[in-house]
């Protein structure tokens, strides 16, 4: 009978970065539902949101009922207008190197975030919505889970990697995940939500920090 002892499996470590208003220097989605929507609609929602009143999910379905642009034009608009945090391709490179799993979970869309990361030349595993550009209004394909027990949310919570996590985001989307993470880098609403729940966090201004932070 051997005694051999098994080598002892190393632990997976992911960084999941939020895409709008994190990889982006803005939030994109934002800005689409205000260029191509309805800023009435688009306020309304908004104001429903963080008074507690709708939910996530709901809010960005109907922000996109008044879009009638085809996916193309958008598309185009997103490349002339998308600008990414320095170092963000380094950055990716770098961690991947040094052995991080990188992910991009947002509550966007594929079809307008694809385009940005293969301009910036990254290969990142993405999960994302979808949508259905239709002429009378675009329709969203929500592709996460259910409400999450935690939040009640159909949040990211649910599609944070197993292993250790790293967690940078900026937004209202990014709560849940972040409060279940094990290091957290936060910015803009983020990082005030973080500090009034009392869950300790890192700064983030853009990705060459974060490089120092995590690959150096």
């Amino acid at each position: 009978m051997s005694d051999a002892i098994e080598p002892k499996q190393e632990q997976p470590r992911s960084v999941v970065l939020d895409f709008d208003g994190t990889v982006t220097e803005s939030d994109l989605l934002d800005r689409i539902a205000l260029e191509f929507g309805d800023p009435a609609v688009y306020q309304e929602v908004e104001d429903g949101l963080h008074e507690g009143r709708l939910p996530l999910r709901e809010v960005i379905v109907r922000e996109f009922v008044p879009v009638t642009a085809p996916l193309e034009e958008v598309v185009d608009w997103v490349l002339d207008e998308a600008q990414v945090r320095a170092g963000f391709a380094g950055f990716v490179r770098g961690a991947q190197t040094a052995g991080w799993d990188v992910h991009v979970v947002s509550s966007g869309f594929e079809e307008l975030i694809e385009p940005v990361l293969e301009r910036e030349g990254v290969e990142v595993e993405l999960h994302a919505n979808r949508v259905d550009a239709r002429a009378h209004g675009w329709r969203v394909e929500w592709r996460y889970p259910d409400d999450c027990e935690e939040c009640g949310e159909s949040c990211k919570r649910s599609l944070l990697p197993a292993g250790e996590v790293v967690y940078v985001g900026d937004g209202y989307s990014d709560r849940c995940a972040a409060l279940a993470s094990d290091r957290v880098f936060a910015t803009a609403g983020l990082a005030l939500y973080l500090t009034e729940q009392g869950k300790p966090f890192e700064p983030f201004t853009d990705f060459h920090a974060l490089s120092e932070t995590l690959v150096a």
